[in-house]
């Protein structure tokens, strides 16, 4: 929270305690809620870079005004990068910085009225890449902002490149200025900044010679990583760019085009540099790149690599399973449209290792927002509800329970996309679910469950972040 008072016309900006973690430097000290920093270190304080900044060291000193307008210094002698135990409105104290494009692609032009704010929200803040690891456009940024990330070394730092020909990304996010903070990137990179970069790419604009220029212009800069992503169009798309979805044929020249550079890049620097969604693989019914060939899966939550880790883990966890010697049970797996096949395939290798269980595979069709959205992390509570209702109707069963994959809901909640909460769907059903963490490891234990002592069950390890867009 701010405050605000004005020394010679200027406006200053003071910050506001929140509160004090129990046990903390700041409770032992003395630091209440309201209080307001001045200053540490003599240095004013504008956003959490300029606080962990300052309060790294073993000395700290504090200028606090209490509410009496008393103002207190506190000098703190702690051990280096221990934090103080002070609590702040917002996690970057400053507001965050939001969108200041009209990208011709967003996702987030394209959702329905009425949907929760926190899903309209464009947030393109450089300390949220940093923090959270968000894709920024650099748009809002100026050269001070650029000074700072390299002043407190924040790196990596994902940036939504789209297309380095400046006319081009200018037309992409609708920006005059979008094309010239291109020239961030060289300073980024001279001063040790890893840079990981992100390209939608869009039928007949930043594909072909513009994709091959792009990926050129980025190897220059020696980038950590270039991943490329379909784009994603729903069906509330009335007035805005009239965009084309990927063909099969489309998705294999991209396949084509990169590849050349995949090879170039591994045998000068041991890696394929450029990065592909699993989604170009899936539709253009191709063979994915090899496990080795993702270093470390650090564009997974683009949707890049899922499968290829999923086989892996896969193959290494089934080859321990021993038949289920128990009575034979059903039990329903829900995907989306783009994965059914594969998912399908991975349960039908399962029950021949499990023996007694018959996994039933169901892809929802998506039509909050379209049915060109196929993958799996963008359905509904409503339409799987719907879906699933249609299915008993026409006497079918749902088995023993239900599992779904974590990326469906929000990342520290229980809700879907359309504000469906998880509890809603499991009593409209009338059946146990069982909530995966996405995992191949977990994938295999959903099927192996006992005995459900819940009507709503979480197994594997959940940390937020773990929902994405292109999630499979």
């Amino acid at each position: 929270m701010w405050s605000f008072f004005r020394i010679g016309g200027i406006c200053i900006k003071k910050i506001i305690i929140k509160g004090v973690q129990k046990g903390s430097i700041a409770e032992e000290i003395g630091l209440k809620q309201g209080d307001i920093i001045l200053s540490i270190n003599q240095e004013k304080i504008i956003d959490i870079l300029d606080y962990k900044f300052q309060i790294a060291d073993s000395y700290v000193k504090l200028e606090i005004e209490n509410e009496n307008k008393q103002i207190e210094i506190y000098e703190i002698e702690k051990d280096e990068d221990e934090d103080l135990g002070i609590i702040f409105e917002s996690e970057l104290i400053d507001e965050p910085r939001s969108c200041h494009n009209k990208c011709i692609f967003c996702f987030m032009e394209q959702l329905p009225k009425h949907v929760r704010d926190t899903l309209i929200f464009k947030d393109d803040d450089y300390r949220l890449s940093f923090f959270s690891g968000n894709y920024i456009t650099m748009t809002n940024m100026k050269e001070e902002d650029v000074d700072r990330i390299i002043r407190y070394h924040l790196s990596p730092i994902n940036i939504s490149i789209h297309a380095t020909d400046e006319q081009v990304r200018c037309k992409m996010l609708n920006n005059r200025f979008a094309g010239r903070v291109i020239s961030y990137l060289e300073k980024l990179s001279k001063a040790g900044i890893q840079i990981n970069t992100q390209i939608v790419l869009c039928k007949g604009i930043n594909d072909g010679k513009i994709l091959e220029k792009t990926i050129h212009d980025l190897a220059k800069y020696r980038v950590n990583s270039i991943c490329i992503v379909p784009v994603g169009l729903s069906k509330y798309r009335d007035k805005l760019y009239p965009l084309e979805e990927l063909t099969k044929q489309d998705c294999n020249a991209v396949i084509d085009l990169v590849e050349p550079y995949q090879k170039e890049f591994k045998e000068k620097w041991n890696t394929p540099l450029v990065f592909l969604a699993d989604e170009f693989y899936l539709k253009a019914e191709r063979k994915m790149p090899k496990y080795t060939d993702y270093k470390g899966f650090g564009q997974i939550e683009d949707g890049i690599g899922m499968c290829v880790l999923f086989d892996h883990d896969f193959k290494k966890e089934i080859e321990h399973i021993l038949p289920i010697k128990t009575k034979e049970k059903v039990i329903t797996m829900i995907t989306g449209k783009i994965a059914e096949e594969y998912i399908a395939k991975k349960a039908k290798k399962l029950e021949k290792k499990l023996g007694n269980v018959r996994i039933q595979v169901i892809a929802i069709e998506n039509h909050f927002f379209g049915e060109k959205i196929t993958v799996t992390g963008l359905l509904t509570g409503k339409d799987i509800k719907e879906s699933l209702l249609e299915w008993k109707k026409a006497g079918n069963t749902l088995g023993e329970y239900l599992v779904l994959p974590r990326v469906m809901l929000k990342e520290d909640e229980d809700i879907f996309l359309d504000d469906t909460r998880l509890e809603e769907l499991q009593e409209a059903l009338d059946i146990p679910i069982v909530v995966t963490d996405g995992s191949a490891k977990e994938f295999i234990h959903a099927c192996m469950l006992d005995s459900l002592e819940q009507p709503i069950t979480k197994i594997g390890e959940f940390t937020l972040g773990n929902s994405y867009e292109n999630s499979i």
